[in-house]
């Protein structure tokens, strides 16, 4: 993991740039599986990163989104939301290298990302006619119009459910408050993943790194608990902007829960030595089911108190 680049190391950077412009045009070109391709786009800069060092890391990162850049001739909001991704993927192999806690890897990751996303953004409209405002209120427009089109196709779908329009139109509007929160829940998801992943391939060459070893062992910190009840508080006052940041608040923090819960479960199907294919079976209903889902977001929630892996192993 030297910070020189080795002759040996350009194969691996330039299979690294290969992958990430493959998995960008997968996105491009198969719509139906981008919905889930974006979310490997960190992996390639990750392991090339850990595996050739910082500068074949920044050197597939930056090729990468040089070569969208160009094939598409556009400078826009794609081109950060690509950059974002692989940028996630440098920044996570820059904070596991340096042994951070899971915590501080997700954290860290997160505020670089948007950080750096942020000063491009500002970067961007400084060189533009139009300040960030109308551009971000711009896309909020075209994102509630495609939202509010979706509704109306999904009642055109189904009529016996006769939705009225002024509820559609509710529907719409609520759902574009709370995309902050399904946002950033799709981005912790991803980095999540990825993380999970790169264990997986770093096991099978022998490197463990122990700051992300025993991820099911893994417990939220205790005071979120109080950023629960507070939240679950002003979502019943009528406080405007408050109350839709309180909405957005705990749907983030439901998912933490949700990782803890997941956490639990793994964790007694570990200790237990369950078969894979009950494993697989359980965790695919409880992506499908909401009911199970929010089952697991209770025993996630209920952990910080009752403990159930500690209880279990003291058993």
């Amino acid at each position: 993991m030297g910070t020189l680049i080795q002759p040996r190391a350009i194969k691996d950077i330039l299979t690294g740039i290969l992958l990430c412009v493959l998995i960008i045009a997968i996105i491009y070109i198969i719509p139906l599986i981008g919905i889930f391709a974006w979310m490997f786009l960190p992996l390639p800069v990750l392991f090339y990163r850990l595996k050739t060092g910082r500068n074949g890391g920044g050197i597939i990162m930056v090729a990468s989104l040089f070569l969208l850049v160009v094939l598409t001739r556009n400078v826009a909001f794609n081109t950060l939301y690509f950059g974002s991704l692989l940028m996630t993927g440098f920044f996570l192999g820059e904070f596991i290298e340096q042994h951070l806690s899971i915590e501080r890897i997700m954290l860290y990751t997160i505020v670089a990302v948007f950080g750096t996303g942020v000063v491009v953004l500002f970067v961007y409209t400084a060189t533009q006619d139009q300040g960030i405002e109308y551009i971000i209120s711009n896309y909020v427009s075209r994102y509630q119009a495609l939202s509010s089109q979706l509704f109306s196709e999904s009642a055109q779908l189904y009529p016996e459910m006769k939705m009225d329009p002024q509820m559609l139109e509710r529907a719409s509007s609520l759902f574009v408050g709370v995309f902050p929160g399904i946002f950033i829940n799709s981005y912790l998801t991803m980095v999540w993943l990825n993380i999970l992943l790169i264990k997986k391939l770093l096991l099978k060459k022998g490197i463990l790194i122990k700051s992300i070893e025993n991820l099911n062992q893994w417990k939220a910190p205790d005071y979120l608990v109080f950023g629960v009840i507070a939240a679950s508080i002003v979502i019943f006052l009528p406080l405007g902007v408050l109350k839709l940041l309180a909405v957005n608040c705990l749907i983030i923090l439901m998912f933490v829960y949700f990782f803890q819960g997941i956490a639990v479960v793994s964790f007694f199907f570990q200790k237990k030595s369950a078969p894979f294919a009950l494993r697989f079976f359980l965790y695919v209903l409880i992506a499908v089911q909401p009911l199970f889902m929010f089952l697991v977001i209770g025993f996630g929630l209920f952990d910080t108190w009752i403990n159930f892996r500690k209880l279990d192993t003291a058993t």
